[in-house]
């Protein structure tokens, strides 16, 4: 939904031409990578005093050991070890009580109007497969300890989340999902959303670090990226059990304490990426891997084509940097499987397509179809589609288009306009002449683009018309100031 005092008065942030976070400057990254956040982060919160006096739930968690405690597969110890020298001790030790004592979400539960015990778990899951692989990942979750073994009716103090399963993209498997938003008095109301905000790097963040590289080592150097990728990335981190007695999953009618952090949570990607940020910065300053880079589960960077490491546990040869990465991750207990560990001269990063040697980034054909036949699907003058499918088709183009095409987020104007201050998921909206004509024009460039070029301004050319940038040939720049 978005609103505000006029329609005519909106202007969503993904229309603003100019975002600093969507150029290059000529003094390096255009801002600070998650790693070097770090070193300016707040700590993480303790319980609040409210709960450590929550005698109800003190109670319970007291007297059923067995459902409560604090489980993660990470070193702590050497984890904490690594961080004795970085320079924001007080964020450093909060994350290393967190893996000891569980992480508390920033939750305010301070109203006295919040249920004592709450069960919301009411989700019918009508699909047999769903319900089978529901059944799997409990049996995989008690199995890891992630879970605890089930028992009957809720205790004084729980809350139960509704549990269910989604497509995993276009692979024919499911997902696990703890719905933390459903319901009156849900987990995530309690979560202040300005609490909870994190760096993550993205795609101009390892554009910068290719163009220091290229102006280091020259132009025909050959290079690799890689990526690696953290196995059930959220889960590793625990909870407290205070906030885990609010953590109840119920799967055929039995009950489970869900111990660990959730991607349902919207603090679960604080929790996590504050963790793996600190990861980043032992990596760079510590065992000394120049240009770490981290986006949620997958951490990226690039590698000189012939510098390559022997990795003894895949028993095979990897760029060097990916290696010592991955005996980093091996020292602090963080898992990983040898297929999600990728490299090559061209690789996708974040969704897009990235080529170090020929300083190209690109939309992947298959994504690019998706959003062109998404874009005209709805671009019929005079046709009503509901707010839902619209946002969809919008939510889209933001996140797969717009990072390296951002002279177009004009043409988005009219259907922002259009869904401003409309509630409701199933609300039909006309599709006026300008919204058709626009949304045809996004396709039609889309269509015919080619990959953008990472290079800074003056390396280029840009030219302002009718409020727009356009961009010289087929396709655009990803440019610096």
């Amino acid at each position: 939904m978005f609103s505000g005092p006029s329609k005519k008065a909106i202007v969503h942030p993904l229309l603003q031409q100019y975002s600093r976070d969507l150029v290059w400057r000529k003094s390096g990254r255009s801002t600070i990578t998650a790693a070097r956040a770090t070193e300016t982060a707040a700590p993480l919160p303790s319980p609040p005093r409210n709960e450590l006096r929550n005698k109800v739930a003190l109670k319970t968690i007291a007297e059923n050991p067995r459902l409560f405690r604090v489980t993660t597969p990470i070193n702590v110890d050497r984890f904490e070890k690594y961080l004795k020298d970085h320079p924001n001790q007080p964020f450093a030790k909060s994350v290393c009580r967190g893996l000891r004592k569980g992480f508390w979400p920033f939750a305010d539960t301070s109203d006295p109007s919040l249920p004592t015990t709450l069960d919301n778990s009411s989700r019918p899951i009508l699909s047999r497969k769903k319900a089978e692989f529901i059944r799997q990942q409990r049996d995989e979750e008690v199995k890891l300890k992630r879970w605890s073994k089930p028992f009957g009716k809720l205790l004084p103090g729980m809350y139960s989340s509704p549990i269910g399963a989604v497509p995993k993209g276009n692979s024919g498997k499911f997902r696990l999902v703890v719905n933390h938003s459903r319901g009156e008095h849900s987990l995530n109301s309690m979560i202040p959303r300005s609490q909870v905000k994190v760096k993550l790097d993205d795609i101009h963040d390892l554009g910068s670090t290719l163009m220091a590289v290229r102006k280091k080592h020259g132009t025909t150097k050959k290079l690799v990226v890689f990526k690696s990728d953290v196995k059930n990335a959220y889960r590793l981190m625990p909870v407290h059990p205070l906030w885990q007695i609010r953590q109840a999953v119920t799967v055929d009618g039995k009950r489970h304490i869900d111990r660990c952090n959730s991607a349902g949570s919207r603090a679960g990607g604080w929790i996590w990426d504050s963790f793996m940020s600190l990861v980043l910065w032992i990596g760079i300053d510590v065992k000394g891997i120049p240009d770490l880079l981290g986006y949620v589960d997958d951490d990226f960077s690039w590698e000189f084509k012939n510098n390559k490491k022997f990795y003894k546990p895949y028993n095979k040869y990897l760029p060097a940097k990916q290696a010592r990465y991955l005996e980093l991750w091996d020292e602090l207990g963080i898992p990983h499987d040898e297929s999600k560990q990728l490299f090559g001269p061209s690789l996708p990063i974040i969704g897009y397509d990235v080529d170090p040697n020929a300083m190209v980034v690109k939309v992947p054909t298959e994504k690019k179809a998706n959003v062109i036949q998404q874009l005209r699907s709805v671009a019929h003058e005079g046709q009503s589609y509901t707010l839902q499918q619209l946002q969809s088709v919008a939510g889209s183009v933001s996140t797969t288009i717009l990072s390296i095409y951002p002279h177009l987020r004009p043409r988005l104007r009219a259907l922002f306009d259009k869904m401003a201050g409309q509630e409701g998921a199933q609300t039909k909206l006309k599709v006026t002449k300008p919204i058709a004509h626009n949304l045809l024009q996004l396709a039609d460039y889309l269509e015919h683009a080619g990959g953008v070029p990472i290079r800074r301004i003056g390396e280029g050319s840009r030219t302002k018309i009718h409020g727009e940038v356009e961009m010289r040939g087929n396709s655009g720049n990803l440019i610096a100031n």
